[in-house]
């Protein structure tokens, strides 16, 4: 019973608090300048952007951790966070109420929720436990976190354009992103966008590929 009444409250307090800060815009939806940011930075051949607006997850826990750190990776300075949250805890359980995302000066920006808050009224809104904080520089003493960031750090366009280092990581990734954005129109827009600036051709891709084949002893 007691535990049900401390869910109860919490819930009660954290609407109030979130729909406080949706009024007083402390929390507000990630805007054009921030996607702009993630539009920079390639992983696994899309645009962290498209990760994060248009490959949301449908239910949680939501690939957290994946979102938050693609985010981590376009900002020079910004914290990535993880900690277990007391609305996930409430929810899910102490074991599912672990939760990633980053911080950048006074702002929580959360790859779940795609909002961003201002940092105290996160903390208060969501009651993070356990929480650790990492900067690139931490991130990087890992040797294995190190090559991806490096590897991530030194993508470019060219190298998913023709001939491109990556190129052939497009093969079986972008059919699948197709289908998924026919039912979206302004995702359709984005996708067909950056498909163009890479110069996207299925068949160059496997001609590509066989050409590769060839030359291996």
């Amino acid at each position: 019973m007691l535990k049900k009444i401390k869910k109860e409250l919490y819930f009660f307090r954290r609407n109030v608090l979130i729909e406080s800060g949706l009024r007083n815009k402390r929390i507000v939806p990630f805007d054009g300048a921030f996607y702009e940011q993630l539009n920079q930075t390639i992983i696994n051949g899309l645009p962290v952007s498209i990760y994060i607006r248009y490959l949301q997850p449908l239910s949680p826990p939501g690939k957290c951790y994946d979102r938050s750190l693609y985010m981590f990776l376009c900002f020079d300075n910004a914290l990535l966070v993880r900690g277990d949250e007391k609305d996930l805890e409430f929810l899910y359980g102490i074991e599912e109420a672990g939760h990633g995302w980053i911080e950048i000066e006074n702002y929580v920006y959360d790859p779940s929720l795609m909002m961003r808050f201002d940092k105290d009224l996160y903390y208060k809104i969501y009651q993070p436990s356990h929480v650790f904080k990492k900067n690139k520089e931490q991130y990087c003493k890992d040797e294995i976190c190190k090559t991806f960031y490096d590897d991530v750090r030194s993508t470019t366009l060219k190298d998913y354009q023709p001939n491109g280092r990556k190129r052939i990581e497009l093969l079986t990734l972008i059919p699948l992103v197709e289908r998924m954005a026919q039912s979206n129109q302004e995702f359709k827009v984005v996708l067909d966008r950056y498909l163009a600036s890479i110069q996207y051709d299925s068949d160059e891709i496997k001609q590509e590929l066989n050409n590769k084949l060839k030359m291996m002893p």
